[in-house]
Formats: C-alpha cells, structure tokens, sequence
C-alpha cells in the first residue's frame, strides 16, 4: 500500500474525531458492564465480539493473507492494546467517566520519558516543562477528590490503571502508526482482533465466564464489537492520511462525550479541579509537540 501521511485537510482530522466519539461510546459501554461483570469479562466481551464483527469485515472486504513480518509486528501491538483494554476498563469501572479519560491524556509524556530511558534522547528545558505540567494536572485532580485517605484509597488502583493504560495506549498507537502504510486497513483490524483475544480469552476462561457475561449482554456486546470495529477503521485511515501529531491531538475531544455520558447517562457530575487538571496536562502535551517541531 502507498504511502501517504501528509494529508493536512480537515477530512482525516474529522475522521479521527468521528473515532473518538464510537470509542468513547464504547468505553460508556463498557462502564456499564463493569457495575455488573469483572473486568477480565467486559474485556472478553469486548474481543469476543469483537471477533464476530471482524469475520464480518473479513469476508466482506477480503484483505490479503497476513504476513510472518505482519503478523510479528502485531502480535506486540496486540499484547499493548490488550493491556491497554484491561487497565482502562478497570479504571472506567471505578473512577467517573471523564476522570479517566483525563487521566490518558499523559499518554504523549509517557511517550518523551520512554524515549529518554530506551532512547537515550536528550530531554530539553521544554519537555521536562512539559512532564511537570501534567504531572501537576494529575495532583490537581486527584486532590480534587479531597485528601482524605478513606476518600481516595478506593480511586487509586483506579488513577494507576489509567495512567498505565496511557502508557499502554502510547506504544500500541505507534506501533499502529509504523505499520499503517504497509498493511492494509481491514487487514490490520481484522488481525488486531484475532490476535488481542487469543491473548485475552485464554485468561478470561480460565478466571472468569466469558460466555455467561457475553449471553447475558449479548446485545451491548454487539454493540461495543461494532463501536470498536468503526473506531479502528476510522482511526486507522486517519493515521494513513495524515501526521501522527496532527491526529493525535484529536483524542482530547473525547472529554466533551466523557462529560455528556458521564451526566446524562451515568449522573457524574465532575468537579472543576477535573477540567482545571486537563488543562494543565493538554497544556504540557501541546508544548511537547511544539519541542518536537523546533
């Protein structure tokens, strides 16, 4: 497949945030699974339906057979995007919505610190700005929560998993983006599917009842396997068409669905230190990039 990531209209950034809008709808599914099912179930639901709608996908746009390269590549991405599920459905099951998204948000300054601890590259004045800006934007969030201990003891294994899923989220993202170019669009969402579950459901029916949770819910199972399918190819196409960092940005638009379906359909009414916090850590992303042009 040609190469071409050089689109600067506004047609890939629209795609990219049509994505965020189908993943975030997902992300308020999967909130409302985990008041009912443990999160290695949601997370199975998630995949296994996920395996249906890729069957869909695969007999309807046919990719080609994947590579031995294709497949080796996508097995780590895979293993990323599966720690990536686990840790974010945990956090969204015990934190309010549009705190968990915020917290993501640090995803390109785990980014910067990776680079200097596996890279070896030099950290300039502005990017250690950058790091203590969110850093700041997560203390000011979490104290938001009040300081007492019994307050935030049950929200803190909360506040791990979604940094660590940011984490997670920034490497599978770049591994995306370093094979976009080569491998064709449903192929890469059909195979991310197929090798994330055989990851997943190993350890879901050994711990959990995969089947049982998916019978229950079998019609939001459905649809969060659709929402996720959608999202993939949209997000996919967008990281083909144009630069990583133009992209990238669009996944702060998320906290306007996180508040919508944080209020109207879960009754999360977010406190001000949230927005206040988001926009220290935006602030320190956006310088980052900037560091990153200069």
């Amino acid at each position: 497949m040609e190469k071409n990531h050089h689109d600067l209209s506004i047609g890939p950034v629209l795609l990219a945030i049509a994505a965020v809008f189908f993943f975030t709808a997902l992300d308020g599914i999967a909130k409302d699974l985990g008041s009912r099912h443990s999160t290695i179930d949601v997370v199975s639901i998630r995949y296994l339906s996920g395996l249906i709608w890729s069957a869909v996908v695969a007999g309807f746009y046919r990719p080609p057979w994947p590579s031995t390269e294709m497949v080796k590549a996508h097995s780590i991405r895979a293993f990323f995007y599966a720690g990536t599920s686990f840790l974010f459905f945990y956090a969204i099951s015990v934190l309010p919505m549009v705190e968990t998204m915020v917290f993501t948000y640090i995803a390109p300054i785990f980014m910067a610190i990776l680079g200097r601890i596996l890279l070896k590259e030099k950290v300039p004045a502005s990017t250690a700005l950058a790091i203590l800006l969110s850093f700041v934007g997560i203390l000011v969030i979490a104290f938001g929560k009040g300081f007492s201990l019994d307050h935030l003891q049950g929200s803190a294994l909360g506040i791990i998993a979604a940094l660590g899923s940011a984490g997670t989220y920034a490497l599978a993202n770049v591994l995306l983006r370093a094979r976009a170019g080569d491998d064709t669009i449903a192929g890469v969402v059909v195979l991310q599917n197929i090798l994330a579950s055989t990851l997943v459901l190993p350890f879901a029916f050994l711990i959990g009842d995969p089947i049982g949770a998916l019978r229950s819910e079998w019609m939001l199972g459905l649809a969060m396997g659709a929402l996720g399918t959608i999202g993939q190819f949209m997000m996919a196409t967008a990281l083909h068409r144009a630069p990583a960092a133009r992209i990238g940005t669009v996944e702060y638009t998320n906290i306007i669905w996180a508040t919508l379906m944080g209020i109207f359909i879960f009754q999360e009414w977010p406190h001000w230190t949230v927005y206040a916090g988001a926009a220290l850590i935006i602030a320190g992303s956006f310088l980052l990039l900037k560091a990153k042009k200069s």
